[in-house]
């Protein structure tokens, strides 16, 4: 498994695959946020409401994003582990989520008003604020494992997706 401080190969492809209960090991010993996630995402996939996309490179997960199919679908928790970053494997993974949207006609996602490289990423992919703001307040559990209530506000953004289907 890829480590935070293991050089990764700048010219390898990432392959984006629906991540599945084989891949449960690989994304738990990737990121322990990931681990702590991963049995609601894995309920999630499999009662149907969500469909989560994982980028591989060489074997190692890197990246995810959750899907939620609908007349208008919506992206979540997209993330790409630090070593990774700057690679496209972002921008893979959100082109990956949007094919599979079909038949929806739009798009949405929220971005953190404190993270600008993700709002850069979403805008240049075409996404749009709506000026619709959620302040949400959650419960996670940090790399150590210790249960932390935190609250971030979100904008909505939206991209249109006629001209891809």
């Amino acid at each position: 498994m890829l480590r935070h401080d293991e050089p990764i190969d700048p010219m390898a492809a990432a392959e984006i695959r629906v991540l599945s209960d084989d891949d449960s090991g690989a994304v738990a010993r990737a990121s322990r946020s990931w681990a702590n996630a991963l049995p609601a995402w894995l309920d999630l996939a499999h009662e149907g409401s969500s469909v989560f996309l994982l980028a591989v490179v060489d074997g190692s997960p890197l990246g995810v994003a959750e899907l939620r199919p609908g007349r208008i679908a919506e992206i979540r928790n997209v993330g790409v582990l630090p070593p990774a970053r700057g690679r496209g494997i972002g921008t893979d993974l959100m082109h990956a989520a949007e094919k599979r949207c079909a038949p929806a006609t739009a798009v949405r996602l929220r971005v953190g008003l404190d993270n600008p490289g993700a709002r850069r990423l979403y805008e240049r992919l075409g996404y749009a604020g709506t000026g619709e703001l959620q302040t949400t307040t959650y419960e996670f559990r940090d790399a150590d494992g210790h249960l932390r209530s935190a609250t971030e506000t979100d904008e909505w953004m939206e991209k249109r997706l006629a001209g891809l289907l």
